[in-house]
């Protein structure tokens, strides 16, 4: 990609989202009616992540290992794979949803089939993960599950980046997938887990993160979900506490 197109969808990316704010904010005011604001919201988003998966396949690098501009405990980052395979499971364990036969997924094309498929896979093959997710939103604009998890694994695949520049860029167009999700389903625990881990553990905003673990405990994730993510919900706490106490 050129520098000329790469800043023209960076461009792109800031109308859109600030498209989306404003199209809230005149919603909430009744500027304007809802099948406009749904038909708007829907296209926005579609046209967002089109534009944040061209730019996360342009940083990919050719060689890939951990990026030096924020890493990770390799403690961490386990706890950050566990709690992501701990909602999936949660979610599958017992279920057969449309589009999913006896012994697996019907690839069909159809949203139901592209969601078991991602499912399935769990953090196996991340890039495969992301297009079963991005043909999702192709269909469906506002899909909480695609939404999030689109975002979540492009948070997570942001730390394999070579270069801190593009890590710091896929690192963001996946919390903003995240802050989508929540705002297009406030009650879906998994958004508000993953972007609250996202704010604490990548970019040091405890009090950013509080509101989100809160929110996710709140909207009563998975047992097993919950009780992984109470104890950094604690250290979330404890950093805020010690902000707080360190300001004359």
């Amino acid at each position: 990609m050129t520098p000329e197109r790469r800043n023209q969808l960076l461009e792109e990316r800031e109308f859109l989202l600030t498209s989306l704010a404003d199209l809230e904010r005149e919603f909430v005011v009744g500027d304007v009616d809802a099948d406009d604001y749904a038909s708007l919201k829907d296209s926005y988003t579609a046209r967002a992540a089109i534009i944040i998966r061209e730019l996360s396949d342009d940083s990919e690098p050719k060689v890939r290992k951990r990026i030096g501009w924020r890493p990770l405990a390799w403690s961490t980052l386990i706890l950050l794979l566990a709690i992501t395979a701990g909602i999936v499971v949660a979610r599958n364990t017992g279920e057969r949803l449309p589009g999913q036969g006896m012994n697996g997924p019907i690839d069909d094309g159809s949203v139901s089939s592209l969601l078991v498929q991602a499912r399935s896979m769990g953090m196996s093959d991340i890039p495969a993960v992301l297009d079963l997710y991005s043909r999702v939103l192709a269909i469906e604009p506002d899909n909480v599950e695609a939404l999030t998890y689109f975002g979540w694994f492009t948070v997570l695949s942001s730390t394999q980046e070579a270069d801190a520049s593009a890590g710091a860029t896929r690192l963001q167009n996946g919390m903003v997938l995240l802050r989508q999700a929540t705002i297009s389903d406030p009650t879906y625990p998994d958004a508000h887990c993953f972007l609250g881990i996202s704010f604490f553990r990548f970019i040091d905003d405890a009090a950013a993160a509080q509101p989100e673990m809160t929110a996710c405990l709140e909207a009563n994730p998975p047992a097993e979900v919950a009780s992984m993510v109470q104890g950094l919900v604690t250290q979330i706490n404890e950093a805020v506490a010690a902000s707080t106490t360190s300001v004359p």
